[in-house]
C-alpha cells in the first residue's frame, strides 16, 4: 500500500494550498480552542485540533481509523482483514442554494418526478475554508464537527468490526431559515490503483464490472436506481472495499469515479429536502465503508445486512407463477376488450390449468376516463367491471381453484377535483408555496399523513373482509413528492421512501385486520434492505432493466447468457437473505411506454422467448406473465399460443424445484444458462441453451436422469441441447 493520501496533496494544488485548508487562516488555527477544551459529557474525550498537519489513530474493537487533527479527515480504515487509505470523506450539503463543499453541482429537486434521482455532477474544486471545530472519541468511535459560513456538519463515526459507518449530523447558526437540498457522502481519494481496479453495482443497474481506466477523471458513472452497495476491487494486490450507503427516509443516487491523482471515489447523493432552524438537527444517512478481506465480497453484504437487522418476513407469502390481468383486455391494446369481472372469472380456470397461482388484478376501482391508475376513489369498484358483487364473485371462483386474487392499490391520490382530494386537503403534499403537489394530474398524497394511514388501513380491512381479496401490489410505493408542509417529526422529502415503507404497513395492517395473511408486492424498483420485512415478492425492475440493457449490446450469445447468469449470482448473494423476487420479460408498463414497448415474442422472437421464460420459471423467484403472454391474440398481434408451454414449465416447476430449494450458477463457455437447484439431500441440474445452434454440455459423472426437456438429450456425461430448449437433471 502506498502512504496515506493526504488533503493537501489530493485536491489543492498550487499557492492556494495552505490559504486554503481546512480551519487554517494566515496559517494559525482558527477556533482550536474547541477542541482542546474539557468535555462536560464523561462518554466523550476530546481529540486536540492542531494548527498543522498530525495524524492519530483511534482504535475500538477489531476498528483501526486515521484522522488528520487539522483538517478532520479519516484518512486510513483498518480492520484485521485489510487497511485502506484516502484522502478522506467528506459532507457535501445544499446549503442556501449552494454546496457548501463545492464538490458537487447544486440542483433543484423542485421539479423533480417520483421516479427521478438526483444528478451528480462532480466538480474539480478545492475545498472551501472551514473550521475543524472539535473531535472527539466516544464509546462508539469518533465526532468531528466542521462548520462553513453558518451551517454544522457533525460526522458521527460508529466504529464496526467489519465496516465503518458514518452518519452526518447538520445544524445551523443563521438567524433565518436555511433550505437544505441534496446531502452527499463522498469517499475521496481511496488508494487502490485506477489501472488495476474496478467498480460495480450489484443487484442494480447499470449492471457489470467496469474498469476504471477505461473513464476520464471525474467521470461519474451512476446508478439507475438507489442502490445501496458500491462494489470496489482491485486485482494487484487484491483488495476488495464495499461501499455501502443506505438511507431509508428519501432516495439517492451512487457514482463512482478517479480523480486528478488518478485516485478513486465514491459518491451518494441523498435527495433531502428540508428548511433547517437555527440550533435544530437534521441527520442523514448511513454510510459504510465495509473491509471484507479474503471473505466473499458479496456473501459480505448479506451477512452485513443481516447484522443490521434487515431481514425478509418470518413466513413469506411467495409461492407459484403470478398472472397480472384486466376484465377489460390489455393496456396494449386500449382495453378493447370490455368484461365484467363476472365475466372475467370464467377464464380462471384456463389460468389454472396453465400453473398459475396468483393473479393481480389491475386497478378495478371508479377511475377518471377509464385511465385506471388514476382512480377516484379506491372504496368504489367500478360499476364498467361488475362493481362490488362483480370482484366478490371473481375473488369466490378464484378460491375454488386455489387462487390467491391481488388488488393493485394507487395511493398516490385523485385529481385535485375530486371528493376524496376535496374533503382531505391535509392529505396533500404541499410545494415551497403552499399550493398542491401534483403529478401525472393528480394530487400526492402524503403516504406519512396518520389520517390517510388510517383511511388507507381500514380501506383495506374492508377489501379484505367483504370481498376476500388475498393481497396487493402497491402502485408508487417509492413514495410521494415532497411535503414542504410535513407531519410533524418528519421533513419534507420524507414523503420518499419513507413515505413509501408508511403506505405499505398500511396495507399490511389493513389485510391482518381483515383476517388475512396477504401477499404484498409493492412497486419499489429500488434494491435496498429495509423494505424487504415487509415485502413478500421483490419487484426486480433492475432484473428487466438489466436485460434490456444487455439485449441491446449486440453481445454474443454466449456473453448474453454467461452475463445473466453472473448478474443474477450477484443479485442472490447481495439481497436480504431470503429475499423473493418477482421473474418477467414484461408487464403493463413495459409492454406499452417503457423500455422497448413492445411484448417478448416481438423483443426476442418467439423461441428466445420461451427460453428466457424457462429461465424466469426456474431460477429462485416467482415466474410472472402479463395478460396475452400466453396467447399473443389477446393483444391483436400475430404469434404463437404458448398456453401449453407455460403449462409444461409451470408444472415442471412446482414439480421438480420447489421455492425453499438454493441455487448456484454453473459458468461456462456456452451459451447456456445453467445452474444447480439443490437442498440438502437433493441436486438438480437446469439447462438452458439461448442460442438457435445445437449446444453439447458437460453435466457431470453420475446417475443423470432428464426430468423435463424440450428438446435435450442425454448420454453419460454429456447433454444434447437443441436451440432455445431446456432441461432439468436428476444429479
Amino acid at each position: 500500500m502506498k502512504k496515506p493520501l493526504r488533503i493537501l496533496s489530493a485536491v489543492l494544488c498550487g499557492t492556494m494550498l495552505l490559504s486554503l485548508l481546512a480551519g487554517c487562516k494566515d496559517g494559525k488555527q482558527e477556533n482550536s480552542s474547541s477542541g482542546n477544551s474539557t468535555v462536560d459529557d464523561p462518554s466523550k474525550t476530546a481529540i486536540a485540533v492542531t494548527a498543522e498537519d498530525a495524524f492519530t489513530d483511534v482504535t475500538i474493537g477489531g476498528m483501526t481509523c486515521k484522522i488528520n487533527t487539522r483538517t478532520g479527515m479519516v484518512t486510513q480504515v483498518k480492520n484485521s482483514a485489510q487497511t485502506v487509505d484516502l484522502s478522506g470523506i467528506v459532507v457535501d450539503v445544499g446549503y442556501n442554494k449552494a454546496m457548501v463543499m463545492g464538490q458537487l453541482g447544486y440542483q433543484s429537486f423542485t421539479d423533480f418526478q417520483t421516479w427521478e434521482l438526483p444528478t451528480i455532477l462532480m466538480k474539480r474544486r478545492e475545498l472551501p475554508e472551514y473550521t475543524v471545530d472539535a473531535i472527539y472519541q466516544t464509546s462508539t468511535g469518533l465526532e468531528i464537527s466542521l462548520t462553513i459560513d453558518t451551517l454544522t456538519v457533525t460526522y458521527i463515526y460508529n466504529f464496526m468490526d467489519s465496516a465503518l459507518k458514518l452518519t452526518a449530523k447538520l445544524t445551523s447558526s443563521a438567524e433565518e431559515n436555511q433550505l437544505i437540498n441534496g446531502v452527499a457522502f463522498l469517499v475521496r481519494g481511496i488508494d487502490m490503483d485506477k489501472e488495476t481496479s474496478t467498480f460495480e453495482y450489484p443487484g442494480s443497474t447499470p449492471a457489470g464490472v467496469y474498469s476504471f481506466k477505461d473513464y476520464t477523471k471525474y467521470r461519474v458513472t451512476a446508478t439507475d436506481y438507489s442502490s445501496p452497495v458500491t462494489c470496489l476491487s482491485q486485482s494487484d494486490p487484491a483488495v476488495n472495499l464495499n461501499v455501502l450507503f443506505i438511507d431509508e427516509v428519501e432516495k439517492w443516487t451512487t457514482s463512482a469515479y478517479y480523480d486528478e491523482n488518478d485516485k478513486l471515489g465514491v459518491t451518494n447523493l441523498a435527495a433531502v429536502e428540508s428548511y433547517i432552524k437555527k440550533g435544530e438537527e437534521i441527520e442523514v444517512g448511513s454510510l459504510y465503508l465495509q473491509l471484507p478481506g479474503d471473505q466473499d465480497k458479496y456473501a459480505a453484504i448479506q451477512n452485513f445486512y443481516a447484522e443490521l437487522g434487515y431481514k425478509t418476513p418470518d413466513e413469506p407469502v411467495a409461492d407459484g407463477p403470478m398472472y397480472e390481468g384486466f376484465p377489460y383486455g390489455t393496456m396494449d391494446t386500449g382495453y378493447s376488450n370490455p368484461n365484467t369481472l363476472q365475466k372475467y372469472a370464467e377464464q380462471l380456470d384456463a389460468l389454472k390449468e396453465m400453473g398459475v397461482k396468483n393473479v393481480w388484478l389491475l386497478p378495478i376501482f371508479s377511475s377518471t376516463n377509464n385511465n385506471v391508475y388514476e382512480p377516484i376513489d379506491q372504496s368504489i369498484i367500478s360499476l364498467l367491471y361488475g362493481g362490488s358483487e362483480g370482484a366478490k364473485v371473481f375473488i369466490d371462483r378464484a378460491h375454488e381453484l386455489d387462487l390467491r386474487v391481488l388488488f393493485d392499490y394507487v395511493p398516490h391520490g385523485p385529481r385535485p377535483a375530486q371528493p376524496l382530494a376535496m374533503k382531505n386537503p391535509d392529505w396533500i403534499s404541499k410545494k415551497q408555496d403552499g399550493s398542491n403537489q401534483i403529478e401525472w394530474d393528480c394530487v400526492s398524497f402524503d403516504y406519512n399523513n396518520p389520517e390517510y394511514y388510517a383511511y388507507t388501513v381500514e380501506l383495506v380491512k374492508t377489501h379484505a373482509e367483504e370481498l376476500g381479496v388475498d393481497g396487493a401490489r402497491i402502485d408508487c410505493s417509492m413514495g410521494g413528492l415532497s411535503n414542504w408542509s410535513p407531519v410533524a417529526g418528519f421533513r419534507p422529502s420524507s414523503s420518499g421512501l419513507a413515505g413509501g415503507q408508511n403506505i405499505v404497513r398500511a396495507i399490511n395492517e389493513g389485510f391482518e385486520k381483515g383476517g388475512k395473511d396477504p401477499l404484498i408486492m409493492p412497486e419499489n424498483f429500488h434494491p435496498v434492505p429495509f423494505y424487504a420485512e415487509i415485502t413478500d415478492v421483490f419487484y426486480d425492475m433492475p432484473l428487466f432493466r438489466m436485460m434490456y440493457n444487455l439485449n441491446h449490446s449486440n453481445v454474443s450469445d454466449t456473453e448474453y447468457a454467461q452475463e445473466l447468469m453472473r448478474w443474477l449470482d450477484v443479485e442472490r448473494k447481495t439481497s436480504v437473505r431470503g429475499q423473493v423476487k418477482l421473474r418477467f420479460l414484461g408487464n403493463h408498463d413495459t409492454v406499452t411506454w417503457t423500455f422497448d414497448a413492445a411484448r417478448p415474442q416481438k423483443v426476442y422472437g418467439a423461441e428466445k422467448a420461451k427460453a428466457l421464460w424457462s429461465v424466469m420459471s426456474f431460477i429462485d423467484g416467482m415466474p410472472f406473465l402479463y395478460q396475452g403472454d400466453e396467447d399473443p391474440a389477446t393483444y391483436k398481434l400475430p404469434g404463437e399460443n404458448l398456453q401449453s408451454f407455460f403449462k409444461d414449465i409451470f408444472g415442471a416447476r412446482e414439480e421438480y424445484l420447489p421455492m425453499d430449494y438454493d441455487i448456484e450458477y454453473r459458468m461456462s463457455d456456452k451459451p447456456v444458462v445453467a445452474f444447480y437447484r439443490f437442498n440438502d439431500s437433493d441436486k438438480k441440474l437446469v439447462l438452458v441453451n439461448l442460442s438457435n445452434t445445437e449446444q453439447t454440455f458437460d453435466i457431470g459423472d453420475g446417475a443423470n436422469s432428464v426430468l423435463y426437456e424440450s428438446g435435450v438429450t442425454v448420454s453419460g456425461s454429456t447433454a444434447a441441447i437443441a436451440p432455445y430448449s431446456a432441461a432439468i437433471i436428476q444429479k
